[in-house]
């Protein structure tokens, strides 16, 4: 009798695991495995049942004690591990120990899902069986934000849909927020949190390039020129726009925020003036300058109290030859962590050929915060134009120096406010996306447009880091945690158990 009932133990162990592994596989709960389980589980407590009831009779009470008292431990084990996984279910931390990263949201995405204030549905369109890479990232935007869902759908099984969104590939990302739509089809972090900038977002302000002094161009695609800037900024949900002062006579009503990128002739005689009025009206106004600009250039950025140097800031710190940079390129690990500008700002920023800007020393109604600063082993040196480097104390200014400031003041129920950079090749082509520049001048146009949750370090890209493994390699690590590991577990606890039974 013994014997069939040690078969019905093992026999109903096995129901309960082909049921739970039928349905892992297939993801499908049929009416098998539901018959299977109960099966399994009333064979289970016969068995039981029927062990300790014979247990009883061959035991001592000592034996039954220890039993009871091994059954309260293991009940006290299975509680435990309940609870654990009951409250991490709901506050869990998670720790990611990749080298990029990789499975961390940026600051900018994690800012962008605290800020939703409407419902926003993912629809990713991708065969069956190829969404876990995608699906992971989708997990990671859903759990930053309850109102962030997501759903897959394979385009073929649900063509109607597929039809219904014009999807005619796999691997497109459909973002939705009311009527509001966009489609990805290049799946990665930055895309997807743009996605959900613009369809999230009501209201698309204009930033606007002011042209016709030989600024740097938002077309030029080469190393001097804007494009990467305007395009990074359209990304954000922006409207990029050119004027001219001399055909417009004044600024257009519909900008958010006014550009001056570096002119390299003197404004025409009314275009410092337009632009003045327009900041002391609440305008927001973002002024790059170089040593080479024009004196009325210098004479706009001292109305809002801002000295720009004739000077080339160098940096004798040694720094930028990490990068391949010259004195002549100063770099910054030194910001203001009070402004939001720069308040969670830890990246490294560099400034090709930089002027000091110096606070005004009366500033009347503005507040002049300065905002980045180069290192103590940098100066100011006025004596450039010989190409001399050697700092001359009593002519050349000791750092740190300033290279950028942010001026603001209470115009009636608005803010005037002016950012006025002591260099504008940092955010060229040909430097925009090398380290923080990038993310520096992103932040200052969305702080000047007042779009404040946007300002922050946007996702980084992915490297490839992937793990090469022979077929060699892959059939040692499966015999390995496959195999010997739980059979060397399920070893320790039989030896145990038999021990224990033993004494």
């Amino acid at each position: 009798m013994k014997k069939y009932i040690n078969i019905i133990g093992l026999a109903a162990l096995v129901l309960m695991a082909a049921a739970l592994i039928g349905y892992s596989i297939a993801r499908v709960w049929a009416l098998w495995n539901t018959v299977t389980l109960v099966l399994g589980i009333a064979g289970t407590v016969y068995f039981i049942f029927d062990y300790y009831k014979n247990r009883q009779k061959e035991v001592s009470g000592r034996s039954v004690k220890l039993s009871a008292n091994f059954a309260f431990q293991a009940l006290i084990v299975v509680l435990l591990a309940a609870m654990i996984a009951f409250v991490s279910n709901r506050r869990h931390y998670r720790l990611d120990l990749t080298r990029a990263k990789l499975y961390s949201l940026s600051s900018q995405t994690t800012q962008v899902l605290n800020h939703l204030d409407k419902n926003v549905v993912i629809k990713l369109f991708v065969k069956s069986g190829d969404e876990s890479g995608v699906t992971d990232l989708l997990d990671e935007y859903s759990y930053r934000s309850p109102r962030l869902s997501y759903e897959v759908i394979d385009p073929i099984e649900q063509a109607e849909v597929a039809h219904q969104y014009g999807i005619n590939q796999y691997g497109v990302l459909v973002v939705e927020a009311g009527p509001r739509r966009e489609t990805v089809t290049k799946i990665s972090e930055s895309n997807l949190t743009n996605a959900i900038i613009k369809v999230s977002n009501d209201e698309q302000k204009a930033v606007y390039f002011l042209t016709g002094h030989g600024e740097h161009s938002i077309a030029d695609k080469g190393t001097e020129g804007y494009s990467d800037a305007a395009g990074a900024i359209k990304k954000e949900n922006y409207l990029v726009r050119t004027f001219n002062l001399v055909r417009s006579r004044k600024v257009p009503d519909s900008a958010s925020v006014v550009v001056v990128a570096s002119p390299k002739s003197p404004l025409a005689p009314g275009e410092t003036d337009s632009l003045k009025q327009y900041v002391e009206r609440g305008g927001k106004l973002f002024l790059l300058l170089d040593p080479d600009s024009p004196d009325d250039v210098r004479a706009l950025a001292a109305a809002f109290k801002a000295e720009v140097g004739r000077d080339v800031v160098i940096d004798a710190s040694g720094f930028g030859q990490l990068f391949g940079a010259g004195p002549g390129m100063p770099l910054v690990q030194t910001y203001d962590k009070k402004h939001p500008v720069t308040r969670d700002f830890n990246v490294m920023t560099f400034f090709p050929l930089a002027s000091s800007v110096t606070p005004a020393a009366v500033k009347d109604d503005w507040t002049v915060t300065e905002l980045l600063r180069t290192s103590p082993q940098s100066w100011a040196d006025v004596d450039f134009a010989g190409g001399k480097v050697a700092f001359d104390a009593g002519k050349d200014r000791e750092g740190p120096v300033t290279l950028a400031v942010i001026s603001s003041k209470k115009t009636g129920d608005k803010t005037a406010v002016a950012a006025i950079f002591g260099d504008s090749d940092f955010a060229r082509n040909g430097y925009f996306n090398q380290q923080g520049n990038g993310d520096l001048f992103l932040n200052t146009i969305n702080y000047l447009a007042d779009e404040g949750e946007l300002i922050s370090i946007r996702p980084k890209k992915l490297e490839d880091s992937r793990l090469t493994m022979t077929p060699g390699d892959v059939t040692t690590l499966f015999y390995l945690v496959v195999i010997a590991i739980p059979l060397i577990m399920i070893g320790l606890g039989v030896g145990f158990y038999f021990k224990r039974n033993r004494d």
